[in-house]
């Protein structure tokens, strides 16, 4: 309906960020950053700069997450210009501490990551802003994680859940929030979480059956899930529907965690062939193929192509991390 309409009349700015928000939402990426682009430029043009500076921030942090570093940092670069023209505290501000504090996680400075994810927390209680709350609060705690404070980590993301399934956030921050705390479960071995947030997932994917943005990594962690509770049949069944449904081309991360998780079965179940081939594909999506594929080279009598000193037989590429956490 928004797009018929733009096509009859032009959006304005408030609708444009709708259809922004729409397309992210049933898989069509590239419609997303266009529309939230012409946001951006007609927010600026009614003088509305701080919402043309927080299109401006989800443009950078989508181009980040694409792999699109030069587009990102200039997205980014240009809302830090807008902004630092503004006088006082805003919720903006706070926003864009998010990306520097992300990048901070994933290069192992832990200190400068908390600090800027407790800043953007204070900016978020001053402003009552509870997506950015969360966003900061979930920072934080996958910090701890990461420092070994395993308990008050998973705390602070337990909080975070209780925002994420009161309905309480935008659908986007929803979505991330679930698919981010849920792998920080799965890194730290908290099972039972893990698999009590993708049950909760997977009702919030249901409830939206048009939604494609985030159904691929729902049903990618409900592989994950089912494979440790030894339901191997219906976790194959899980992965699959990630390439039938094409919810792959929403979420590559998704489609690189099932032929992951498809490998570590076939290789239970003694299928050494397919558990290969299946690595292959997990390493070609992004996903680094280990421990499983060193396992599946054990178990076939390749004891030296599986010391972790020779160079890995399957190609490597960079894993993706879903918004707000690092890998």
């Amino acid at each position: 309906s928004l797009t018929a309409a733009d096509r009859v009349s032009g959006l304005g700015p408030e609708d444009l960020e709708r259809l922004a928000m729409s397309s992210y939402l049933i898989g069509r990426d590239d419609d997303y950053l266009d529309a939230l682009d012409r946001a951006h430029h007609a927010f600026l043009a009614a003088g509305e700069k701080l919402r043309a500076v927080r299109c401006a921030f989800w443009l950078g942090l989508r181009l980040m997450f694409r792999g699109e570093t030069g587009r990102s940092t200039g997205w980014l670069a240009r809302a830090e210009r807008l902004i630092e023209a503004e006088n006082g505290a805003c919720v903006e501000r706070g926003y864009l501490l998010l990306c520097p504090a992300t990048e901070s996680l994933r290069v192992g400075d832990f200190a400068r990551a908390y600090a800027s994810a407790t800043t953007a927390l204070q900016i978020a209680d001053l402003g009552d802003d509870c997506d950015l709350r969360t966003c900061a609060l979930h920072l934080q705690g996958c910090v701890l994680l990461q420092q070994g404070q395993i308990a008050r980590g998973l705390a602070l993301l337990d909080e975070v859940m209780l925002a994420v399934t009161a309905g309480t956030l935008s659908p986007i921050v929803t979505g991330l929030m679930y698919c981010s705390v849920i792998d920080a479960c799965q890194r730290v071995f908290a099972a039972g979480r893990a698999r009590e947030w993708t049950l909760a997932l997977s009702r919030w994917c249901d409830e939206q059956s048009e939604m494609v943005a985030f159904t691929g990594i729902c049903l990618a962690h409900r592989a994950q899930v089912l494979r440790l509770h030894g339901a191997w049949d219906e976790a194959l069944a899980a992965a699959r529907r990630i390439f039938e449904s094409g919810a792959k081309i929403a979420d590559r991360s998704a489609a690189a965690i099932a032929c992951y998780e498809a490998g570590e079965i076939h290789r239970l179940r003694g299928e050494l062939a397919a558990a290969e081939g299946a690595y292959r594909n997990a390493s070609r999506h992004g996903r680094e193929p280990q421990p499983g594929l060193g396992l599946l080279l054990l178990a076939q009598g390749r004891t030296a192509r599986a010391s972790p000193n020779r160079p890995p037989s399957a190609p490597q590429a960079t894993p993706r991390a879903h918004p707000g956490h690092s890998r």
